[in-house]
């Protein structure tokens, strides 16, 4: 059991791995990219609209459905693309990037909202259905800039 935690782990990893690698015009899934005004494109600039400014709010009731979403800073804004009761942004924004304020809102060639941050980051949530549990979910998804690595060749066989 043991090694196949390890063998899931690290092709978990390798999956990672691959996805952050891939070129950044090529979406593996609708809507699955951040908009394109940050990355050189021959597609149209993305909408851009000024993202409302976050705000201290209660935490709902328990039970109630709640269309917030809780940032690092403590402060609230609304979920995006329909989604209710996505977790808080800090398990997802990781601890590599420092937290950055959101300073606009960009829609996607799919039509997915994303909220643009002052750093360059991106982040939404959105709802998907989960097989597994057989109903909608909210999902969260972080976007950050990153350097990416040279390719590295192919290996050629000596003749």
């Amino acid at each position: 059991m043991r090694d196949f935690v390890l063998a899931l782990g690290v092709a978990l990893v390798a999956a990672l791995a691959l996805l952050l690698l891939r070129r950044a015009d090529v979406a593996l899934v609708p809507g699955s990219e951040p908009p394109a005004s940050r990355v050189e494109s021959s597609l149209a600039p993305a909408q851009t609209e000024q993202a409302s400014a976050p705000v201290a709010t209660p935490e709902p009731a328990a039970g109630e459905a709640s269309s917030l979403w809780l940032l690092p800073d403590g402060t609230r804004v609304a979920t995006l693309n329909g989604a209710t009761d996505a977790p808080p942004l800090a398990e997802y924004w990781g601890t590599t990037v420092p937290w950055s304020p959101i300073v606009g809102i960009e829609r996607n060639d799919q039509g997915i909202d994303w909220y643009l941050h002052q750093n360059g980051s991106y982040s939404t949530t959105q709802v998907v259905w989960r097989s597994d549990l057989n109903r909608h979910m909210a999902m969260t998804r972080v976007a950050h800039q990153a350097p990416v690595a040279a390719p590295v060749p192919a290996a050629r066989p000596d003749r």
